[in-house]
């Protein structure tokens, strides 16, 4: 097997004194340590109610920023952070747009920003309780500091998996993580259902009344909302579908140009590893169906078949089999939804109260939209203005505006609701840039980063779970594993031209 680049150190030479070796043998089981250690952090993230609790995303947050140090000190990869020629550009605008962004959210707290929509609501607290914080864009300083916080965290999260996953196998690694995590939440809510028919996630209870034993309520796994549980079991469906499109074969000693796909029949290349991951891709989908997200069960279709595309491409015509094995497994899919989830889902969706409840907090937000269109009212702060713009007929508090994108634009305004979408969108295009040009046998690991991404992207439209920090953590992590996996090594490789990859 190919040794990554940051192998290759004089450390290792047989001239190497023993002292020098030990040095070495250290430093790089330190470097394997933290690789791991960082993968479990993000994708266990998931298992205290999705990370969603002060309690939970803080002390990961820390632990990010520890890992992070420890990384920009050479640990885990000595060459992660080099930045290639191909990559320079993209890299500026993701960096440029980022900066921007978290800049403006401490400019909405600064009490030398512009007046905006805000003002009038610190005039009148100041009127009414005789003295208020100066007028700031901001109306929730402290839930600003808190998305801040987010924000930053997954920035590390992107950096070190660009820098870590330069190594295609700990690549391979961290969906194979990805993927365990998400089996253990899986499974978790299938016990939780027959325990107590998925109304407590731990000692949590969702009902808002008192539990009975003869109370019914949707899986969520460790998620309190069963849509971003839904979400999530797509994601990780996505990658486990990815690697079962993963070469089998050991990369040795081959040639320039070869592809092992070129000798490699799918069907008859169902290993044991393959068969696992199938049964894993059901067992995932049995949790997608049984959460009745119809958004979630959507936004996983669409990224099932656009993933689909990008790893048979240019495999149709050599291999007609493939095509008949697709649709075949598409129907067993239906068939599987029609089966084990059809009643659960035609009923949630002859309920239409609650899409209608949605449509009104979208029309309030979109009001908020034009009370602030160009300063917002501050990151997290959607909840404070909400309040206020609540419509009668929907008398619970809601601090969310089921839409990240109409949520973002309440929160930072039109302007930079535009470089918002940008941090997401422009890594997702590199990633999708490698898995379109990267050889057939490496190309599910773009391929992988791009279809993870665009389930919570799509299911974001119209729900919140981009915004779940468990969630948010996964998508920062495949998203730079995916940047730097769409470059190939020998692009990164400086130091002469060999024939093997």
């Amino acid at each position: 097997m190919a040794r990554a680049p940051e192998e290759e150190v004089v450390f290792g030479s047989a001239a190497a004194s023993p002292a020098v070796r030990l040095l070495a043998m250290a430093r790089n089981s330190a470097s394997g340590l933290l690789t791991v250690a960082f993968f479990a952090v993000v994708v266990l993230a998931a298992v205290p109610m999705g990370a969603n609790r002060d309690w939970a995303w803080a002390p990961i947050a820390v632990i990010i920023g520890l890992f992070s140090v420890a990384a920009a000190a050479g640990l885990g990869s000595r060459s992660g952070f080099e930045v290639v020629e191909r990559e320079r550009l993209p890299l500026i605008a993701l960096t440029v747009c980022f900066l921007l962004f978290v800049l403006f959210g401490l400019f909405q707290m600064a009490v030398w920003a512009p007046l905006s929509g805000s003002a009038w609501f610190y005039e009148t607290a100041a009127r009414l309780l005789g003295g208020a914080h100066a007028p700031v864009p901001d109306l929730a300083i402290d839930a600003s500091r808190d998305t801040l916080l987010k924000c930053l965290t997954c920035g590390a999260i992107f950096l070190m998996a660009r820098a870590l996953c330069r190594d295609r196998r700990r690549a391979r690694l961290l969906l194979l993580m990805f993927v365990a995590g998400a089996v253990l939440v899986v499974v978790y809510g299938f016990l939780m259902q027959l325990q107590t028919h998925s109304c407590y996630v731990g000692s949590y209870l969702k009902k808002v009344s008192a539990y009975a034993s003869t109370d019914r309520c949707v899986m969520s796994g460790t998620f309190v909302s069963s849509n971003s549980f839904g979400c999530y079991c797509g994601m990780a469906l996505m990658a486990a579908m990815a690697l079962v499109f993963a070469s089998r074969r050991r990369h040795g000693d081959v040639p320039y140009g070869y592809d092992e796909d070129d000798e490699e029949s799918f069907v008859a290349s169902f290993t044991g590893f393959r068969v696992t991951m199938l049964a894993v891709c059901l067992l995932l989908l049995g949790g997608l169906l049984f959460s009745a997200s119809r958004a979630s069960l959507a936004a996983t279709l669409a990224s099932a078949g656009v993933l689909s595309l990008l790893m048979l491409r240019g495999r149709w015509h050599s291999r007609p089999g493939l095509a008949r094995l697709f649709v075949g497994g598409a129907i067993v899919v239906g068939l599987l939804v029609l089966v084990i989830a059809g009643n659960t889902i035609v009923g949630k969706m002859a309920r239409a109260s609650d899409d209608w409840d949605r449509v009104r907090i979208w029309l309030a937000a979109v009001q908020a939209i034009e009370m602030s269109p160009w300063l917002g009212w501050g990151l997290g702060s959607f909840a404070d203005i909400y309040a206020v713009l609540q419509p009668a007929s929907l008398p619970q508090a809601n601090n969310l505006a089921h839409s990240t994108p109409l949520e973002t634009m309440v929160e930072v305004g039109l302007p930079m609701a535009l470089f918002g979408y940008a941090i997401v969108l422009i890594p997702c295009g590199v990633a999708l840039f490698g898995a379109l040009t990267r050889r057939r046998a490496h190309r599910y690991l773009p391929g992988a980063a791009f279809a993870v991404a665009l389930v919570p992207i799509l299911h974001s439209m119209v729900d919140f779970s981009l915004q779940m920090p468990a969630i948010g953590f996964i998508v920062s992590a495949v998203l730079g594993m995916g940047w730097t996996q769409a470059f190939g090594r020998r692009e990164r490789r400086s130091h002469g031209f060999t024939p093997w990859e």
